[in-house]
């Protein structure tokens, strides 16, 4: 994982002190090494020019200068964000090609695949990527991000001006001016907590979604002709191609030939561990098939307070039952009062309003890691692919819960409707329309919104030119799988992967997440429903059955503890004056929201109303990312 940056085609000269300023300020993603590289207008390298590319490299192939970015020789040059998993098979064919290599990286071989192959390389790429590829002699570039949105890729197009970038931030800090902030997008936030793809906070920013490429020249730049992203995959496509063959039994190869691609680095490697199923089978697999003359570190998080969340005891019991030495336990301790003292620093590191409050349990437990090793693997993604959030089983079957307490107390929808004039006044309608909204697609984004935002409705998100819709009627609505394939295009890249980027960067530490291999996913996609959800497992069946066989001292009906973080308490007590001195009537209407509704939800919740505590986050998040987006200086203004 790096950072990179790109200035094509600018209307003036820019120099090295002015770019390295740039990237200094992003070299938390790539502490290794900072390459930069100034272009004339004949792409010839210069001490000034208008054409410019950065790259913050953390080093994890082949450590060697050799192998840093800018990677060019006389005509190509790449600059390239991620891990090429396939790499050694691509290094072969090329080998037979005539392609003579001189590093280990698997830089090299992306560098000499876009030469052979071109844009056609893009489909025999398995990786989590993001890059820009630039042929100095045509003058003509391509762009592209991996297939699922592991990697982030920003850019814009300014009149004959393109940036491009893998923070928003660097493109702000490229740019002339500061470009407004998008009303439209905030609301966009405060529905989902995330900013759905192609958006950006601001305007003439986007984020170029997964699967997808720009091509373009310099001459298409000067013509102000707009680039728009072309598709070498599509998660819509993939499944809707689905076979339904797929037998569950053949996950455990699928899953042991993703590890192996993804145990290979030079530098110290090791694994984040929950209690929970996806981090459980990833170790049970590592004990069966990697652990027999190799050592591997697995990171549990242990709180230094008594919580529900701790997961610690669980996590060690189960790698000591394996009774294997190879697999070492590593216990993170985190005082929560830390995490808590350190909200105001998250938006150094995030570029966007963000709502995920366990962004900075990532970004705590990133930071402890890295203390060991530079690159951890993950369970994320398995929960989209293989059924895995309770919310999937609401969509599914839709009821008016009248009580959060176990057992819960359910309304079918059907009844539902019929008793609203009897119901209490927390249940009036807000909370019927969010519950059983009939409409399978509104009622997917309809779950993320709450309740006390419900005035957003009138402009719903599915109504917004949102890349998640954009395909979605090729699919069968009424499908069980709808729901987590949406997730692949929204909540997937837009909200997960985004803060396990974010927060693993901002300790310069590579996350992998092996379960978004190519192999995998399109195994996931290939499952009928019933082998993710079946009567003897509502989620994740196929993964906890393999579980089982694999690790039988696991608890495989333990429930899922999640992040217990104490929100409210820290919003009333320890954040108070946070919140008050940064939500106000001037921050509210800089985002164009109405203050008076907002400010009276503020006001409500410090009267001890609780229903407006998530409200009054993402309020909070807003406010913190308009004070760093404030102090961003753009080039010519430095």
């Amino acid at each position: 994982m790096c950072g990179l940056a790109g200035l094509l085609n600018n209307t003036f000269f820019v120099n090295r002190q002015q770019i390295a300023r740039v990237a200094k300020m992003v070299n938390f993603r790539g502490p290794d090494s900072c390459g930069i590289r100034i272009y004339n207008d004949e792409m010839e390298i210069a001490d000034s020019g208008n054409n410019v590319l950065f790259f913050n490299r953390l080093a994890i192939l082949d450590l060697d200068q050799r192998s840093d970015q800018p990677f060019e020789d006389d005509r190509f040059a790449l600059t390239f964000n991620g891990e090429i998993y396939n790499y050694p098979e691509l290094k072969k064919a090329l080998i037979k090609e005539g392609f003579v290599f001189h590093t280990t990286s698997d830089t090299e071989v992306l560098f000499f695949a876009l030469q052979h192959w071109g844009v056609n390389a893009l489909s025999r790429l398995n990786g989590m990527f993001a890059f820009c590829w630039i042929d100095k002699k045509e003058k003509n570039f391509l762009l592209a991000r991996d297939r699922m949105g592991i990697k982030p890729l920003y850019y814009s197009q300014k009149g004959k001006t393109f940036l491009f970038a893998s923070e928003l931030n660097s493109i702000l800090r490229l740019g002339v001016s500061l470009p407004e902030i998008k009303p439209e997008v905030v609301n966009m936030f405060l529905w989902t907590q995330f900013i759905p793809t192609p958006h950006t906070i601001v305007k003439g920013v986007y984020k170029l979604p997964p699967g997808h490429f720009i091509k373009g020249s310099f001459n298409d730049l000067s013509n102000e002709f707009q680039l728009q992203p072309g598709v070498f995959w599509d998660a819509y496509s993939s499944a809707n191609d689905k076979t339904e063959k797929s037998d569950p039994a053949l996950l455990e190869p699928v899953l042991v030939d993703s590890l192996s691609r993804q145990l290979v680095a030079d530098v110290p490697l090791g694994f984040f561990l929950s209690s929970g199923v996806d981090s459980s089978l990833l170790a049970a697999l590592v004990n069966k098939h990697f652990a027999q003359s190799q050592q591997f570190d697995f990171f549990t998080v242990a709180f230094t307070e008594q919580t529900i969340s701790d997961e610690s005891k669980d996590s060690i019991s189960f790698i000591n039952g394996f009774k294997n030495p190879a697999l070492k336990s590593h216990t993170l301790n985190i005082d929560a009062g830390y995490i808590g003292a350190h909200v105001n620093s998250l938006y150094d590191f995030f570029d966007e309003p963000f709502g995920d409050y366990t962004s900075l349990l990532n970004w705590v437990i990133s930071r402890k890691a890295r203390e060991y090793v530079t690159v951890a693997l993950s369970g994320d993604g398995a929960d989209e692919l293989f059924w895995g959030y309770g919310r999937y089983e609401k969509w599914k079957n839709p009821s008016l819960q009248l009580t959060d307490k176990y057992p819960k107390l359910g309304v079918p929808k059907e009844i539902a409707s019929s008793i609203k004039p009897i119901l209490p006044r927390e249940y009036w309608q807000p909370k019927i329309a969010l519950e059983l909204e009939h409409d399978p697609l509104h009622r997917h984004f309809t779950l993320f919104l709450s309740p006390m935002l419900y005035h957003l409705t009138e402009q719903p998100i599915w109504r917004q030119p949102i890349w998640a819709m954009k395909g979605v009627k090729q699919l069968n609505e009424s499908h069980d799988n709808l729901v987590a394939w949406l997730d692949l295009k929204s909540y997937l890249p837009d909200a997960m992967l985004y803060k396990v980027d974010r927060a693993s960067m901002a300790a310069s530490l590579e996350v992998r997440v092996p379960y978004l291999d190519n192999a995998v996913v399109d195994y996931a996609l290939s499952l009928p429903h019933r082998s993710k959800s079946n009567t003897k497992f509502k989620h994740k069946a196929v993964l906890k059955e393999l579980l089982q066989q694999l690790a039988p001292h696991y608890d495989i009906n333990r429930p899922k503890k999640g992040f217990n973080f104490p929100l409210d308490k820290w919003l009333r007590l320890e954040w108070k004056e946070l919140v008050l001195s940064n939500i106000n009537k001037e921050s509210l209407t800089a985002l164009s929201l109405d203050d008076k509704l907002y400010m009276n939800m503020v006001r409500q919740y410090y009267k001890g109303d609780k229903r407006y505590c998530i409200a009054v986050w993402y309020l909070l998040n807003l406010a913190l990312w308009q004070q760093k987006y404030k102090k961003i200086t753009p080039l010519l203004q430095a």
